[in-house]
């Protein structure tokens, strides 16, 4: 079966090795730096997107890995193309007369702007997307559980309500959820795949009924997984008491 997008594969590499104490934060930080805009904000977007690269070089290297991200240059060709298209301005209007609008036909326009801003976009989502890859490639969910639960303790000895709460628990939780999500998926569509009675070339009312019916059981594994994971977790805190 392929690789799921943000699912934990075993390894010794550098960031394997790398606590996830560092990983986490730096991720979150990688994200903010790169999306914040502001002077500069080219040269910023490509050191983090030289800065992702490398992070994927030090996890392995894994072209599955990149194939999992196909979806980034497909969303980022929409937005640009959304963003792009436009109508042509009236004449004598700024955006006529500033040469950001270039009229390709009567009723079509292109705005440069629009085009800058969607590959700039793109590179940016594609910058944190591949990190993100990384870094939960290279991160077991115990780690991550245990990593916050590590930083939960430390504040709690300032703040010791803090512990009483656990958020660590809640936190974990739905980081982990994630690739769970991706993972049930990939199931779901295997599953279709294999009971797929017909190799024909399938209709539109056959691929809009078959789409349904699998984000249908999607919906019904995750309701599932998560109720199980909330009766485990009462379970554990009756225990607990």
């Amino acid at each position: 079966m392929a690789v799921t997008l943000f699912a934990y594969r075993r390894g010794t590499t550098p960031m394997h090795r790398t606590s996830a104490l560092l990983k986490l934060p730096f991720l979150m930080a990688l994200c903010i730096c790169t999306f914040t805009n502001g002077p500069h904000e080219i040269i910023r977007t490509g050191i983090c997107l030289a800065v992702s690269i490398v992070l994927f070089l030090l996890s392995g290297a894994h072209l599955q890995s990149l194939k999992q991200l196909v979806f980034v240059p497909v969303l980022g060709a929409l937005v640009t193309l959304f963003g792009t298209l436009c109508l042509p301005p009236s004449a004598g209007t700024a955006a006529a007369n500033n040469g950001d609008i270039i009229t390709v036909l009567p009723f079509l326009a292109l705005s440069l702007t629009g085009l800058k801003a969607g590959i700039l976009y793109t590179v940016r989502f594609f910058s944190t997307a591949l990190a993100a890859q990384v870094v939960f490639e290279t991160t077991s969910s115990i780690q991550i559980k245990d990593a916050l639960e590590s930083a939960q303790n430390a504040i709690a000895r300032i703040f010791p309500p803090l512990r009483k709460l656990n958020p660590a628990l809640v936190i974990s939780l739905a980081i982990n959820f994630i690739p769970q999500i991706f993972e049930t998926w990939n199931r779901v569509n295997l599953a279709a795949r294999a009971r797929s009675a017909s190799r024909k070339r399938k209709n539109l009312h056959t691929i809009i009924t078959t789409a349904y019916l699998e984000l249908q059981a999607l919906f019904s594994c995750l309701l599932y997984q998560a109720e199980t994971t909330r009766q485990a977790v009462l379970n554990r805190s009756n225990t607990d008491e």
